[in-house]
């Protein structure tokens, strides 16, 4: 059997094994992640719904419905539940991604059953979670803003305006006004808002700056109109200058200055980027080897000690040292999304051989093979996470499905970006 094949089959008895009566768990290894995540969940819900095993798709909709069932009272989602105790986690409380993740789940699991009764009887929920995510732009600039470490990269020193949280914002307000428009409700005003968010990541996280002074004027005439405080952190940092790819984030006067691939990637998959800017990423992304010796290394380059994002926090459990976990490691669920923004730019034969790779990787184990593993080091390749990991085996399965079915992702279908968010001020 073909090794991609084989790990097709691997995966799908991994997320079997994850499967417990509230949910997806992070990992089947007894005392690894025994909890139903918000973002680890749909994530892996992606891959699972996709196989047609009748216990994951139970599982992925007992993930939504446990977790909305410890909806706070303003609409946050848990970071997590235990499936052990039913209790909510409170270490990294209050994640960004956790509510834009929820609502995404719940479009996964519509899209693929059509299931309207349960979709209804979740509504409130959702728009809940959709009230809390506004509330999140807190200064009114259309953007979310998040404090450092508020995502899925939770030692990590992103923050404010990031990528990654407002690049899923816009699939998930698309996500929104699909399962509005099933229930008979209005999409338009979430239509609006993602195509607003869509606009204002281009304004403010991509940089043209040498190629086209013109271009460049105008971008910065707009950010001014905008938001001053955007066009101040152009006017005060000169170290600013064009990049291949959206910026990670966007702070007081302060930037990012890594590589995020899971914010590019979904940037390319919810048509933030249009047909020139996913080239150029993708051009990255390979050029920098930043999915090699797996896809996909989370930031890169490395952070160091003494650089200016440099955190001491990093040396905690001795995770994000460089080339580790957030830090320039390789996650092999993010080379699921890797794959698909690959197809979706229609780069298909640099798509199969990131299957490929992605199938090596996740072949790769410390004491069994298949092991599915957390994250790689990224330089050696070498394991070094929780093995047996839902969102690697399900983000696998979806970039397969993807491939070699043709079965389309279950993410909201965004359109290209059209016209030039440099034109005009307004909004």
């Amino acid at each position: 059997m073909d090794k991609i094949d084989q790990a097709y089959e691997a995966a799908v008895e991994v997320l079997r094994a994850c499967a417990s009566p509230l949910g997806l768990k992070a990992s089947a290894l007894a005392g690894g992640y025994p909890h139903v995540w918000a973002r680890d969940a749909p994530i892996t819900s992606l891959g699972a719904l996709l196989t047609g095993d009748a216990a994951l798709l139970e599982a992925s909709r007992a993930s939504l419905t446990t977790l909305g069932a410890h909806q706070s009272e303003l609409g946050m989602i848990p970071l997590n539940v235990d499936t052990r105790s039913g209790q909510v986690t409170t270490e990294n409380a209050g994640a960004i991604d956790a509510n834009l993740w929820f609502v995404l789940g719940h479009y996964a699991l519509h899209r693929h059953t059509g299931d309207d009764a349960y979709l209804r009887s979740q509504w409130g929920r959702i728009g809940a979670a959709l009230t809390w995510l506004r509330y999140q732009d807190m200064n009114g600039c259309g953007l979310l803003e998040a404090p450092e470490a508020a995502d899925w990269a939770d030692l990590y020193a992103t923050r404010y305006n990031t990528l990654y949280a407002n690049a899923l914002y816009v699939g998930t307000l698309e996500a929104a006004s699909r399962l509005a428009a099933a229930l008979g409700e209005d999409p338009a005003p979430h239509l609006a808002r993602a195509d607003d968010v869509r606009r204002k990541v281009n304004l403010l996280l991509w940089l043209d700056r040498p190629w086209d002074g013109h271009r460049f004027g105008a971008q910065l005439e707009t950010l001014k109109a905008l938001r001053l405080e955007w066009f101040l952190l152009y006017q005060h940092t000169g170290t600013l200058t064009e990049k291949p790819y959206f910026l990670p984030w966007a702070g007081f006067r302060e930037f990012g200055d890594t590589f995020d691939g899971f914010g590019n990637m979904l940037a390319i998959l919810f048509g933030i980027a249009d047909e020139a800017q996913a080239a150029s990423i993708l051009d990255y992304a390979h050029a920098a080897g930043t999915d090699a010796p797996a896809p996909l290394k989370a930031f890169f380059p490395p952070i160091y000690p003494g650089d200016r994002d440099w955190r001491e926090y990093y040396r905690s459990r001795n995770l994000n040292l460089p080339d580790q976990y957030h830090n320039g490691g390789i996650w092999p669920f993010l080379g699921g999304f890797y794959v698909l923004a690959l197809h979706h730019a229609g780069r298909g034969e640099r798509a199969h051989e990131a299957l490929r790779a992605l199938a090596d990787a996740n072949e790769r184990g410390r004491t069994r093979p298949w092991e599915f593993n957390e994250w790689l080091h990224g330089r050696s390749g070498r394991p070094m996470g929780h093995p047996l990991q839902a969102w690697s085996a399900g983000m696998y399965l979806c970039a397969y499905h993807a491939l070699r079915r043709g079965e389309a992702p279950l993410l909201p279908p965004c359109p290209p970006r059209s016209g030039d968010p440099w034109a005009g001020a307004s909004g």
